[in-house]
């Protein structure tokens, strides 16, 4: 493809200021979600490591 070519795939003419900011804002919420749910895994593997420590000791 010529740069001319990827200008117009790029553009998408009328619907490129629709479909860009909606593709990067789909994007940054899932990045988000994957994030959050990263954090919240950990959290809940170090408290259940931690309850598992307490009802360990004699």
């Amino acid at each position: 493809m010529s740069g001319l070519e990827w200008a117009q795939v790029l553009g998408m003419g009328r619907h490129g200021l629709y479909v860009w900011p909606a593709f990067g804002l789909t994007l940054t919420i899932l990045g988000g979600l994957l994030l959050q749910g990263w954090r919240a895994r950990r959290r809940l593997e170090r408290a259940l490591r931690q309850r598992w420590r307490r009802e360990r000791r004699p």
